[in-house]
């Protein structure tokens, strides 16, 4: 037997491939006890295979495939709490450019909980698939589906230098 969680709308703006954008609100599901509940980001990465969202002025809820979502902008006035958890958990901020398979190009940074202490931007996008991800751009906070990503523009870090040293591959 299902019973009633009490929820929040989040307004927000869903991308879908065809380059339409619907402004609807989504759900977050209030913890009875009012100690954590579920972010968007969170409720953007659950499995199931469709997202409700209310969309239009009586209130009709559509229900959305996850994985055809090419991006979700929330509203700025949001709380950020609402948005993602930077908890307990560490996490960094990477500068990156990316294009969605759309066309849509965005810069900022992306924002990534960390495995460990050498994790990289490659490794965590290897391991997103199809969930989508934070991006902190100049207009707000985007949720991007990582599969949704034709490319990701780095820029180059500490490490390795992009010019090998002379005579390193002289007679390869």
């Amino acid at each position: 037997m299902d019973h009633y969680t009490p929820k929040r709308r989040i307004p927000a703006t869903l991308w879908t491939g065809d380059r339409r954008d619907v402004p609807g609100c989504l759900f977050l599901d209030l913890d009875a006890r009012g100690s954590q509940h579920p972010t968007l980001l969170d409720t953007l990465n659950l499995s199931t295979a469709f997202i409700p969202v209310v969309v239009g002025g009586e209130g009709r809820v559509h229900l959305f495939r996850r994985d055809r979502l090419l991006r979700v902008t929330p509203s700025r006035h949001v709380l950020a709490s609402d948005l993602y958890a930077r908890g307990f958990q560490e996490w960094r901020e990477e500068r990156a450019d990316v294009t969605l398979i759309d066309g849509t190009h965005m810069s900022g940074r992306v924002w990534m909980p960390l495995e460990r202490d050498s994790q990289r931007l490659s490794d965590f996008m290897n391991q997103l698939g199809g969930r989508f991800f934070v991006l902190i751009t100049a207009t707000g906070t985007q949720f991007v589906n990582g599969g949704a990503v034709a490319e990701l523009g780095l820029d180059e870090s500490m490490g390795a230098p992009l010019v090998p040293a002379s005579g390193a591959f002289e007679g390869s």
